[in-house]
């Protein structure tokens, strides 16, 4: 059976494509019937990924989805799922691909794979807030729209950012415009919004982008180590044994430089690699401990969210392995390529959480010293024990020392 499935799937995987959707439940659900359990789906992922073929992308992420489900179908106790995601300039992506070349339709999709997620399982509630970062384009009143337009209100709310900020609602208090944010404050006002009044005894704030590169199909793989394994927080990784990921465009060595330069800066991370996965869930009661007197409401943030969660308690993050199939064409984040103003948040974070250190304090010296044209020098030329190596390898490995890249 399994085999047949394969052979129909479509051999590449356009989220964007309605019928790649329906086709991707239709195939989940086919597998389902066949009643695996867990550690079966787990077993058969394993021998697929080890095959390293992309064009499996669909079976991949339809077993990854199936996990999801049988969590989900499984849970017994009142639950409650908050899901936050930031909109700027995403006027053209939030729109049909009928409307725009750049068109994902994204919001009515995430709806569609909540609603066929938690679809009989009456334990599981669930909402999803939408924070415009203070687009200029409208995104946050576009969203409305679609959401009065489609009858969504109950389940769904749209904030705006510059409104928090206007009432100095807490979330956004440090902040005088929502030019200070990038993302970071959206995201953090949106999880403040979701705790803000007790909904269930058991709830978990996931954040997510607003793009359709991870199905939020998957999103009960996150959920199940906070509910059953203790943990405080989940991040999707595209960089685990069992991940699968299809991403456009060449390596990036410039994300290794950056992974290598913050791991000397951040040490109690360990094995998390993979900080920027827009996919995160929280424990809803350490939300409020987590986001209160942040420094970070850029790019930056995901790190300090996580350096925290693990202050609070050692080995409370799990790493979960993800099928995340890249989507760039219309990212209001390509061109940005914000490293040099993350790693110079990341110093702050690094002298506000931890005992000084001679190392850290060297790499903290030297990237507050750097200036665009001196950083764009260190990306022309990173040095070539950090491009052969794979990230993972940078918790342990800082043979290349500040000195260095002075010189």
């Amino acid at each position: 059976m399994l085999e047949k499935i394969i052979a129909s799937c479509p051999k590449e995987l356009d989220l964007t494509n309605d019928s790649h959707s329906e086709i991707i439940i239709e195939t989940v659900e086919t597998i389902l019937k066949e009643k695996y359990g867990i550690s079966e789906i787990e077993k058969i992922e394993a021998k697929l990924i080890a095959q390293n073929d992309d064009t499996l992308i669909f079976i991949l992420l339809a077993l990854k989805i199936a996990k999801s489900k049988i969590i989900a179908s499984k849970t017994k106790e009142p639950l409650m799922v908050s899901i936050v995601f930031a909109i700027y300039k995403e006027h053209n992506r939030i729109k049909k691909i009928s409307e725009h070349p750049h068109g994902e339709d994204f919001l009515l999709k995430k709806i569609a794979q909540l609603e066929w997620l938690f679809k009989n399982c009456p334990k599981i509630e669930w909402e999803l807030i939408i924070v415009d970062d203070g687009c200029p384009e409208g995104s946050g009143n576009i969203a409305q729209g679609i959401v009065d337009k489609n009858g969504l209100n109950d389940k769904v709310r749209v904030l705006f950012l510059a409104e928090a900020i206007e009432q100095k609602l807490s979330p956004a208090k440090t902040i005088h415009s929502t030019n200070e944010s990038q993302k970071g404050g959206s995201i953090i006002y949106g999880m403040w919004d979701a705790i803000k009044e007790t909904k269930s005894k058991n709830q978990i704030v996931v954040y997510t982008d607003a793009d359709l590169s991870t199905h939020l199909g998957q999103l009960m793989l996150l959920v199940d180590p906070l509910i059953n394994q203790n943990k405080l927080a989940a991040i999707g990784s595209r960089r685990e044994a069992r991940s699968v990921v299809i991403k456009k465009g060449a390596r990036n060595d410039r994300g290794k430089l950056f992974i290598y330069l913050w791991k000397r800066l951040i040490p109690n991370l360990g094995g998390i690699i993979d900080t920027q996965c827009g996919f995160k869930a929280f424990r809803a009661e350490i939300v409020p401990e987590i986001i209160e007197g942040l420094l970070e409401r850029k790019f930056a943030f995901d790190i300090e969210l996580l350096l925290r969660t693990e202050l609070l308690k050692k080995e409370s993050i799990i790493k979960v392995p993800i099928a995340w199939i890249d989507s760039e064409a219309a990212s209001t984040t390509t061109d940005l390529q914000p490293y040099l103003p993350m790693l110079k948040a990341i110093v702050k974070m690094n002298r506000k959480y931890f005992p000084e250190e001679h190392q850290a304090d060297e790499f903290a010296n030297l990237i507050n010293s750097w200036e665009e044209s001196d950083f764009n020098k260190i990306l022309a030329n990173i040095p070539q024990e950090i491009v052969c190596r794979e990230p993972m390898e940078f918790t342990e490995y800082d043979k290349i020392r500040a000195a260095d890249f002075k010189a």
